[in-house]
């Protein structure tokens, strides 16, 4: 009997051993299922984190790209301003020559028509001395 009480003496240490060793391992694995959560909790907030960063870059180069676009735009605008502006003065400029030109042809015109009516009346007058030479 003796042996039959060590055996159960040996069960029962072993009984209480592996309860010990299960509580340890529970313990082992909710302290592991814990860190790995604390881990997974960190790697999402560096995540997200990583993905906020990244957003707010992509936003800030649309921001420059639009604002180097609107800076073009009314670059070319201005210049587009400027070219109206000088070819405006540059018509201006020749209707203002085409307008003297016209007077100066309508004076010349005036004078032609002048010394038209001139040599006209002159050549009369030639006729009229010639034809009464004649006759005298």
């Amino acid at each position: 009997m003796e042996g039959a009480t060590m055996v159960q003496q040996i069960l029962k240490a072993l009984d209480l051993h592996s309860g010990k060793i299960q509580k340890q391992m529970k313990e082992m694995e909710d302290r592991l299922r814990a860190e790995i959560q604390d881990t997974e909790n960190r790697l999402r907030a560096e995540i997200q984190d990583t993905e906020n960063r990244l957003r707010a870059e992509i936003q800030d180069t649309e921001n420059r790209l639009y604002a180097k676009i609107r800076e073009t735009e009314d670059r070319l605008h201005q210049k587009l301003l400027d070219l109206e502006k000088r070819t405006d003065a540059r018509f201006e400029r020749l209707e203002t020559k085409m307008n003297y030109w016209r007077l100066e042809w309508s004076e010349t015109q005036e004078t032609v028509d002048f010394l038209a009516r001139k040599t006209l009346q002159h050549e009369r007058k030639l006729r009229s001395r010639a034809g009464q030479n004649e006759i005298s």
